[in-house]
């Protein structure tokens, strides 16, 4: 069986590289989001409904301006992205600990007394550091606020060293990426995943196109065998996309790997895996270049959305993540910012275990579906 494999390993890697086109899929794609969400961020503004929230526990004038200020900074945008809404403390803080608002203000009791007494009054800045961007642009409208109050947006008073409300800021969570570091990392495994699934649909269409498939799988060669040497051939042919984008995304954005590369190949590896199997189906279904060549591109980035691709890290919605985890890709795409940001291999069992379901579940459909075209010839 080894024989075989190897036989097929070698055709396979040289139709690909008789027919250099399977590459563009994985080029044009992740650029293209990247280059399409750079321009949304720098020009638009990022991230949508990021609200937080605005506990006024002290009954004065002075808490009063205070909270104006704040809900006329941090919500006047010419966008609607930035928010802000008063609670209860308790419901607040509860909120906020569950992801669903991004931070809340506390204007607590006592801030118009300690004003007029002449002592420093406090706000206090409570926010979850999920996402850099969005982070800091909610930091930068609070603190504007707070030097509005201070330099006299109630009464002319603009001496900072005798400045009046001071902000404490406490952050929860672990620091994560900005977003546009974010997608451009995730880039790079994106056009890992559409190398590897449109590659491996026009391979397979095209042996329809020719008659070719139908001679290979009467061969005396098992299933088995020809399924795992277009597996291995799949690797490099996907792993050259890799060693195109990265540089690129390296020089032009400047992020560079915290994690282990040796854990980055195997996250690579166990994608190819899962992915082959999926690039096989689309060409047996379509069993015509173009149409495989659309499909996989579709897949690709239906695949992407849906898996959180562009979701900021830990802000995707809980309602969706039971089916995003029946996403190959979804699986993919965590392991390889966890790793990539944090170089840490903790939560990544159950990724791997997915990824390797995937591939045996898929796999043998594949080779069911090779049964069925031997019987239907």
């Amino acid at each position: 069986m080894i024989r075989e494999i190897a036989a097929i390993v070698k055709k396979e890697l040289r139709q690909a590289r008789r027919d250099p086109r399977f590459i563009a899929p994985s080029l044009i794609v992740p650029f293209a989001f990247l280059l399409v969400y750079s321009i949304m961020w720098t020009t638009v503004g990022g991230g949508e409904s990021f609200a937080c929230g605005l506990v006024v526990q002290d009954i004065s004038p002075e808490a009063d301006d205070m909270a104006g200020i704040l809900e006329d900074m941090v919500s006047t945008t010419n966008h609607t992205w930035f928010s802000i809404e008063r609670y209860e403390l308790i419901t607040a803080d509860s909120l906020w600990r569950s992801g669903d608002l991004i931070g809340y203000i506390l204007i607590p009791t006592g801030f118009g007394a300690n004003i007029s007494s002449g002592q420093k009054a406090v706000v206090t800045l409570f926010i979850a550091n999920l996402n850099d961007d969005i982070v800091k642009n909610y930091v930068h409208r609070i603190e504007a606020a707070v030097l509005l109050y201070n330099q006299g947006a109630v009464s002319p008073e603009f001496d900072q060293s005798a400045a009046r409300v001071a902000l404490e800021e406490t952050l929860s969570l672990d620091a994560t990426p900005s977003n546009i570091q974010y997608v451009a990392v995730v880039a790079i495994i994106l056009s890992l995943i559409a190398c590897t699934i449109t590659s491996q649909a026009m391979a397979t269409a095209s042996e329809f196109e020719t008659g070719a498939i139908h001679d290979l799988m009467n061969s005396p060669t098992s299933r088995t065998a020809i399924l795992a040497g277009r597996t291995l051939a799949a690797i490099p042919r996907s792993f050259l996309s890799v060693l195109i984008v990265a540089p690129v995304v390296y020089v032009w954005m400047g992020v560079a790997p915290v994690g282990n590369p040796f854990v980055l190949i195997g996250i690579m590896l166990l994608t190819v895996l899962s992915l082959v199997p999926i690039g096989e189906l689309i060409g047996m279904r379509t069993r015509n270049r173009e149409q495989s060549l659309l499909a996989g591109v579709l897949l690709t980035v239906v695949g992407f959305l849906a898996g959180g691709g562009l979701a900021p890290i830990g802000l995707t919605p809980m309602n969706y993540r039971a089916v995003i985890q029946m996403i190959p890709i979804t699986h993919s795409i965590g392991m390889w910012t966890r790793v990539w940001f944090q170089d840490t291999v903790s939560g990544l069992v159950f990724g791997t275990s997915a990824l390797l379901a995937f591939w045996i579940a898929l796999s043998l459909l594949v080779v069911r579906q090779m049964q069925k075209e031997v019987e239907r010839a």
